[in-house]
Parts: structure tokens; C-alpha cells; sequence
């Protein structure tokens, strides 16, 4: 008996060991996934640049002193949906969800088809649109922590602000980064923003302080605590906030806001917190969608927007407005990416294809649907350009004016797109090829996706023919492979020696 137990002990012993051991594998697994992430943001320290924003406000300066001789600019309207996927609007193709508004301006104004967001994630994307630079410029390439906050499962619990600063990840856009609020507030414009902010909770990188008039609403995304809810500073109901009524709020603002400025030129910034989980519809619009809760949501959003259209027809100023519709990323758990292969977070095309609507009636045409390829990055400088407003000389923009293309079907403005996961350049577009580089390709859920990595790759898809990017066709033509490789190396290159994109 007593060498049964000892064998039994044995055995149990030598289990333990290897299970231990396994752990061990997997967590240094992970630890390399994790540092493979963040390590690629070059060591980044949170300093800003004095003598870049001296260049920053001359330049503003600049605009401030030819505002003066410009004429009655239009009015902008930026509505930013946070995780609404490309197949989510029936507009473009959603049949559970019924959003008649929005398809409205699309059908009163220009729909792209082929449209991408800055980066697959939250704070990158809004980095990108705001200053019409890649987000790897701003440094801008991972969602900012809260110092003592949470997040939620299965990464709750962790330092994660901590960790992000201790491998040099920017957790707030930094203060010599020109944004497009900064610029038209400098042009006379009344600029307002009332939603999610998500580029940083730590001065001088609040809202406030970078261009805004007027702010009111969350600086995180739903899922970070503490999220009080703010008119500019003050908090006005601490966290966690009642999120049924979100949509409503930031629409009431919204319209108050447009109110007190319809008289003179403004710019509405309407960053919304939904469809990012967790999802809350108001209360009146809970079980209306077929789509389930996520339904519920979009469909509220539908109305919001619905609601500040009327108040633009009312107040006589819908033809010298120009509306933007689009989304910051791809869909995560919910949402239809709209037949793209992957989803939020993927380099692939349901990561960053998104909507986009563009609607103008004085200058653009009604029905247009428009297959050129274009980014977020874009609209910076389209923005700037219908108002008259020079850019930035003093650093890259990425970005192209799309008026010429919205407005008269021109060709894009880009020969070649390059999307980025957080501080890695991944793939690039040119025409209707699309390159992916070899790289790891994670399997399930963070963490056990760093844990489950293994190199792909590469890839070369005609979205032609394949916008799901199922097969490779780079050996069928591999002077076009060549050539995208060649691209994203030279961009790499670049990348290593400034990628700042300061002059």
C-alpha cells in the first residue's frame, strides 16, 4: 500500500511540475506578446516639445490673422461613431437595423465604400482624425489608461496605466500635436464637443485645452472606471454614470450648442460613446431594433442624428453645413463588419473599413456612392481646405483634401494607404491590391491571444475580386507583391529615422 501512495505521489508531483512548467512557458509567452506591442512604440517619453508648439501657436496665429478677411465659412458637423461596423447602417446593407436618417444624408449627399479609419482601435483612430496624421506620428498608438483605474474583464485588476508609461506608450495626445478644433477655433469659428474624448485625462491634453469652447461628456471609453461625467472640468454626475441617458445628453448639448451659434460659423464635434460595449439605449428606444440591444443602440444613434437635422432644416442651415458621418474603428463582439474578413483591433478590412458619409448640398452632389479609397486621416485637411485654411507647414499631414473627389468623382488622392497595428506598420493599399506583411496572428481573446500568436503571412489580395481577403494571389502576381513589399519597406525606413514627420 504505502509504495502505491509513493507512486501516486510521484505521479502527482511530476504533473504539478509540468503544469508549472507550462505555465511559466505561457506567461513568458505572453510577457513577449505584451512587450511585442508596446515595445514598438520606440520608448516614447511624455515630454512635450516646446519648440514644436511655439511653431504650433505661430501657426495658428497665422490663421487667426487671415481669418479676418475670409468670408462666411460653412458650417462642420463631425459625428463619430465608437465601434459602429461597415455593415451596420442599411445604407450600407444592414437589414435588422433600420437607420432612416443617416441614409438620408447619404442619399442626399456622397457614401464611400472604401473608406478606412486611422487605426482598428479607439484612441489611435481619433489621434489620426483629428490631426490628419498617421497615429504613429502623434504617438497616439495604444487607448490610454486611467492612472488608479479599471477596465474590464479579463485585463480588470491589472496596472495598466502604469505598464503603458513603463514601455514608453503616449497616454495623451501630446500638446505640440495641431488638431483640427485648435485650428478652427483660431479661424472664429465656435467649436463644441460633446461626447467621448478618449486622448487623455491629464492636462494640457483636455479637451479644454485643445480647442473647445465648449465640452461635455466622458474622457473614457464605457468600460474604463472611473468615467465621471463633465461640463469641461467639473464633474456633474460622478462615475459610473447613468449611460441610458448618453445619447440623449450629448444630442441636447448638441443642439443647445448650435443654438447659441447658428449666426456664426461653428464646428460640432459629436464623438459618441456607443455602440462600444457595454451597450445602454435610452429608454425609449430599448426592444424597438430587431438587431437586439446592439440594434437598439444604432437606432438611437439614428435618431440622434435624426434630431440635430431637424434643428439644421428649422434654423435655415442644412445647405451650408457639412456633415460627416463615420465610425472610429471596425466592429468588436456585435456589429456586422459588412461581409470584411476580422473585425476591431484586426489589420484586416473589418478592422478599419468603416461608413462614411459626407453631406453638403451646396456643394456636393446627392446619391453619389464612390469606390476611391480614402482614410480618416483625410479629413483634417478637407475640412481646412472648404475653409479656406492653410495646413501646417511645420510638420507631415498625411492626409489629402477629398473635396475634389467628393464633390466631382476625381481619382483618390493617395497612391498608397498604410494601416498600423498600435506602433506596427502592417500592411499597405494601392489601388485595389492590399498587402499584409509576415507577422504573428493571434488565436481567441487578449490575453490568451498573446499567448496564441504564430507568424502569417505574407499577403497579397485584390479587393476586386476578394474583399474578404480569403486567398493570396501573390504568386499569381509578383511584380504587384514586390512592389507593395517595397512600399512598406521604404515606409519602415522612414518610419526609423522620423517618424514624428517634423520639418
Amino acid at each position: 500500500m504505502r509504495s502505491l501512495v509513493n507512486s501516486i505521489r510521484r505521479i502527482v508531483s511530476r504533473l504539478v511540475s509540468g503544469l508549472l512548467a507550462i505555465g511559466l512557458l505561457l506567461a513568458v509567452v505572453c510577457l513577449g506578446g505584451v512587450a511585442w506591442i508596446y515595445l514598438g512604440s520606440y520608448g516614447y517619453e511624455q515630454i512635450d516639445d516646446a519648440a514644436r508648439i511655439a511653431s504650433k501657436l505661430a501657426y495658428l496665429e497665422r490663421v487667426a490673422q487671415s481669418a479676418t478677411t475670409q468670408q462666411r465659412r460653412p458650417n462642420v458637423i463631425l459625428i463619430l461613431f465608437d465601434d459602429l461596423g461597415y455593415g451596420d447602417l442599411s445604407s450600407y446593407g444592414a437589414t435588422a437595423i433600420r437607420t432612416p436618417r443617416i441614409d438620408a444624408l447619404a442619399a442626399g449627399g456622397v457614401r464611400l465604400t472604401d473608406y478606412y479609419s486611422p487605426a482598428p482601435v479607439c484612441s489611435p483612430s481619433r489621434a489620426g482624425l483629428l490631426t490628419g496624421r498617421y497615429p504613429i506620428r502623434t504617438r497616439m498608438t495604444q487607448v490610454p489608461m486611467t492612472p488608479g483605474g479599471s477596465t474590464g474583464a479579463p485585463l480588470a485588476g491589472l496596472p495598466l496605466y502604469e505598464i503603458q508609461r513603463a514601455f514608453g506608450v503616449a497616454t495623451r495626445l501630446p500638446a505640440e500635436e495641431i488638431i483640427l478644433p485648435e485650428v478652427l477655433q483660431a479661424a472664429g469659428y465656435a467649436t463644441g464637443m460633446f461626447g467621448k474624448w478618449h486622448l487623455g485625462k491629464e492636462s494640457p491634453s483636455l479637451p479644454n485645452e485643445r480647442g473647445f469652447d465648449r465640452f461635455e461628456g466622458l474622457l473614457n471609453s464605457n468600460d474604463q472606471l472611473p468615467n465621471p461625467y463633465l461640463h469641461g472640468r467639473a464633474i456633474v454626475e460622478p462615475s459610473p454614470v447613468d449611460q441610458t441617458t448618453l445619447t440623449e445628453r450629448y444630442t441636447d448639448a448638441a443642439i443647445d450648442f448650435i443654438a447659441a451659434h447658428r449666426e456664426h460659423p461653428f464646428f460640432l464635434y459629436m464623438p459618441h460613446t456607443f455602440p462600444h460595449r457595454p451597450l445602454y439605449p435610452s429608454q425609449t428606444q430599448h426592444g424597438k431594433s430587431d438587431a437586439g440591444l446592439y440594434g437598439d443602440v444604432v437606432e438611437d444613434l439614428d435618431r440622434s442624428v435624426g434630431r440635430i437635422v431637424d434643428k439644421l432644416d428649422e434654423w435655415n442651415l442644412s445647405q451650408d453645413t457639412l456633415i460627416l458621418i463615420t465610425s472610429d474603428n471596425g466592429p468588436w463582439f456585435q456589429g456586422s463588419p459588412g461581409g470584411h474578413r476580422g473585425r476591431k483591433t484586426d489589420l484586416f478590412e473589418g478592422g478599419f473599413a468603416v461608413p462614411f458619409i459626407a453631406y453638403l448640398p451646396a456643394e456636393l452632389p446627392a446619391g453619389a456612392v464612390l469606390s476611391q479609397m480614402a482614410m480618416g486621416i483625410d479629413v483634417f485637411p478637407t475640412v481646412l481646405a472648404l475653409a479656406g485654411i492653410e495646413l501646417p507647414n511645420d510638420r507631415i499631414v498625411d492626409g489629402r483634401d477629398l473635396m475634389p473627389m467628393l464633390r466631382d468623382g476625381a481619382p483618390s488622392p493617395h497612391d498608397a494607404l498604410f494601416f498600423y497595428w498600435a506602433a506596427k506598420l502592417g500592411a499597405v493599399r494601392a489601388g485595389a491590391w492590399k498587402f499584409q506583411a509576415r507577422r504573428p496572428i493571434s488565436v481567441g481573446y487578449a490575453p490568451v491571444s498573446l499567448m496564441l500568436q504564430m507568424p502569417l503571412g505574407p499577403w497579397l489580395f485584390d479587393l476586386r475580386s476578394d474583399g474578404e481577403e480569403s486567398y493570396d494571389v501573390g504568386a499569381r502576381h509578383p511584380q504587384i507583391r514586390d512592389r507593395l513589399a517595397r512600399l512598406l519597406e521604404e515606409r519602415a525606413r522612414s518610419d526609423a529615422i522620423d517618424v514624428r514627420g517634423f520639418h
